[in-house]
């Protein structure tokens, strides 16, 4: 079994940032006026933690040939067959699989080789990484 995980670096800066953030937006709707401004912003970061949260930050790749992404809050398992498209978006990855669609975090531990495993497993699978400066097709 391979395991691919989230470096602990980007988790504590993501969290930490995102609680950073909430935590201000809280003081701001109790002390700060308009107040539909930062009910507004506190709408934005309930989906954001959202987001975060179902981030898999772990990765297991199963000697069946299985994959479970694992989040905070969700588990998904899905075999290398079933995921139609792959492409980087900034700084991470977003995933489509029959099924559903999840985005990865860039900077993963090996996540070139889980890449490359996933295209030797599904040749039918749409990588698309587009390199800094690279034109657009």
């Amino acid at each position: 079994m391979r395991e691919y995980r989230a470096k602990r670096s980007t988790l504590i800066f993501t969290l930490g940032f995102l609680g950073f953030l909430t935590v201000l937006v809280v003081f701001g709707i109790f002390f700060a006026e308009p107040k539909v401004f930062f009910v507004a912003f506190l709408a934005y970061a309930g989906w954001r933690w959202y987001q975060i949260l179902r981030t898999p930050v772990i990765i297991r790749v199963g000697a069946d040939d299985s994959i479970e992404l694992q989040s905070f809050i969700q588990r998904i398992a899905v075999r290398p067959d079933r995921i139609k498209r792959i492409m980087r978006v900034a700084r991470g990855y977003w995933m489509e699989y029959e099924g559903g669609s999840v985005s990865l975090y860039g900077n993963m531990e090996g996540i070139e080789d889980f890449l490359s495993y996933l295209g030797s497993r599904n040749p039918a699978l749409e990588v698309k990484v587009y390199r800094w400066g690279q034109k657009g097709e």
